[in-house]
């Protein structure tokens, strides 16, 4: 499978298999009967992707699904080191804990990106502002933040995965690009709009009577699994 919307479908069809699993037996949460924001949102992501990214990721997904691992209930796993410690104590022993290489990969992806994001909040501050908290500190604050949310997802990626993904974080940078700023960009898009600058601006205008919000890097907008 080489094609990149074949492997962008392939990998939305078994994370949302995944999502599905999460609190199996418990209470779902409504964005779990929600397929067409988790498309958009995920979708808006793996396209900002190249295709040796996408791919090593599918593998991922795949090697975890015949493991009867679940990538996204681990996610948020991880997210609980922060945002619920007593429940991460609890669970953390049902997980594999990533190897060192893959923690310093996924924490240096991750700093890359929330400088990106930080800036995109500058210029965007209307668009960007209407969505998570950037840093971990500010989980406290109810909504959980880009950082967690970030890290621990990057958490459940291979280290070949990682590694790639880094490769091409820098490589965009060096380009005077921004990762952060394509998957924004792409999710403007499957709200309707043209470009960042448009989103702005209606953002902008509607703020005070109805803010518009965007969602950025998560699963569909809420917070399942905490």
């Amino acid at each position: 499978m080489t094609d990149k919307t074949d492997m962008t479908d392939e990998i939305i069809r078994l994370e949302w298999d995944m999502f599905q699993a999460v609190n199996d037996g418990g209470p779902r949460a409504d964005c779990q009967d929600d397929m067409d924001t988790f498309d958009a949102m995920r979708r808006a992501q793996f396209e900002a992707w190249p295709d040796g990214v996408r791919r090593s990721y599918l593998g991922d997904l795949t090697a975890a699904n015949l493991a009867g691992r679940n990538l996204v209930n681990e996610k948020y796993i991880h997210m609980m080191k922060t945002t619920a410690p007593a429940a991460y104590e609890a669970l953390a022993a049902s997980i594999a804990p990533p190897a060192g290489a893959a923690q310093a990969l996924a924490k240096s992806i991750s700093d890359k990106m929330l400088d990106q994001t930080a800036a995109l909040q500058a210029e965007y501050p209307y668009v960007s502002g209407a969505g998570r908290p950037l840093y971990s500190s500010e989980d406290w604050q109810g909504d959980v933040s880009i950082e967690t949310y970030q890290l621990g997802e990057l958490l459940t990626y291979s280290e070949r995965t990682l590694a790639l993904l880094l490769e091409y974080v820098e490589q965009r940078e060096r380009a005077g690009g921004s990762l952060a700023r394509d998957i924004m960009e792409n999710t403007v898009r499957y709200y309707g709009y043209d470009t960042l600058e448009a989103a702005e601006a209606a953002a902008k205008e509607r703020s005070d009577n109805e803010p518009i919000e965007f969602t950025f890097g998560c699963d569909c907008g809420c917070d399942c699994g905490e």
